[in-house]
């Protein structure tokens, strides 16, 4: 199947893009973000929707100049205006204590969203792939994780009440993206960081996925399929504990109070996600499951979750009170 027909099936099966939408589209040169513009371009005309370019420089890299120039060419071409911001990462990265990959990514999407609602945009467009989603699966699988970093790259997600993500190339895989450049010559940079096995991502991607290739050459795509099955089970699971929270649990400011009788009831998973949702202070796997041993323990009455909050059993509640 050519890429635009994945592209549009993805788009329309989501619900991704619909006529009368105003969208943001990040475009760093890069072969994906190009890509993703030109399908932009050419569906337009089809679903009668605007779309503008952004395009951040961080400063990190003397291509940097040239690669904001090959972009605003892009978006003259295209008849659209184009937005250029410069962003002071590696300063961010200093005063935050953070690494430039993350002071990168925070301040990227903090831009794209004011300069959305600025330009009355109702959605931003990343250029997430297919392959991106497999290294951010196997990268949280390798960190450890629960179901939600298996469930990958969500294709939207919500920011605000009139504004969200989309990555509508999430259906796409790396190599459709470079055979669409060759076949349509189209101008795009290479960022060469990409290839530094500093970055943990990129070892994945320039390490692992190619092993995992030999073993089976569709491995990409399988992941994808399991973080579609996953965000979806993900979803069922969301309205069963927010339905349980809703008739069996009572929040006040400094008072969480959990009928013990029909929370003992449900799987040891569903205990383990409900407390999740609920605990005053994030807790890590091995804390909750600590909880979930005090709450079924019938001879243990209290517990101390953190030195902020205590958790004490009546024949009924469980009640979680502030100790501040």
């Amino acid at each position: 199947m050519q890429i635009w027909n994945i592209f549009k099936q993805n788009i329309i099966e989501n619900k991704l893009v619909v006529t009368g939408d105003k969208i943001l589209l990040a475009v760093s040169g890069g072969p994906d973000s190009v890509v993703m513009a030109d399908l932009f371009n050419k569906l337009k005309n089809i679903l009668r929707i605007e779309f503008l370019i952004v395009n951040f420089n961080h400063k990190l890299r003397k291509e940097s100049e040239k690669e904001t120039e090959l972009v605003y060419s892009l978006a003259n071409r295209y008849k659209v205006k184009f937005i250029s911001k410069t962003i002071a990462t590696k300063k961010y990265a200093s005063s935050n204590k953070i690494s430039i990959e993350a002071a990168g990514r925070q301040l990227r999407y903090k831009y794209l969203e004011e300069i959305a609602k600025q330009n009355k945009c109702n959605k931003i467009a990343t250029a997430h792939n297919m392959n991106d989603n497999a290294e951010t699966v196997l990268m949280w699988l390798i960190r450890g994780t629960g179901t939600n970093g298996l469930s990958g790259i969500p294709c939207e997600r919500k920011i605000g009440k009139n504004l969200s993500i989309i990555r509508p190339l999430l259906a796409i895989n790396r190599e459709l993206i470079e055979e669409h450049i060759k076949k349509n010559n189209l101008k795009c940079s290479i960022d060469k960081s990409n290839f530094s096995l500093d970055y943990t991502r990129n070892k994945i991607r320039l390490g692992i996925i190619p092993e995992l290739k030999k073993i089976n050459p569709l491995v990409v795509k399988h992941i994808y399929e399991l973080s579609n099955i996953i965000r979806n089970q993900n979803l069922y699971l969301e309205d069963k504990i927010k339905s349980f929270i809703g008739k069996n649990i009572t929040k006040q400011k400094n008072k969480i109070t959990l009928n013990i009788k029909t929370f003992s009831k449900k799987s040891k998973f569903l205990q383990y996600m409900i407390l999740r949702e609920i605990l005053p202070d994030k807790k890590r796997a091995v804390q909750i499951k600590s909880i979930i041993k005090f709450i079924n323990d019938k001879k243990q009455l209290n517990y101390k979750l953190s030195k902020n909050w205590s958790a004490v059993k009546t024949k009924q509640n469980i009640i979680l009170k502030s100790v501040q």
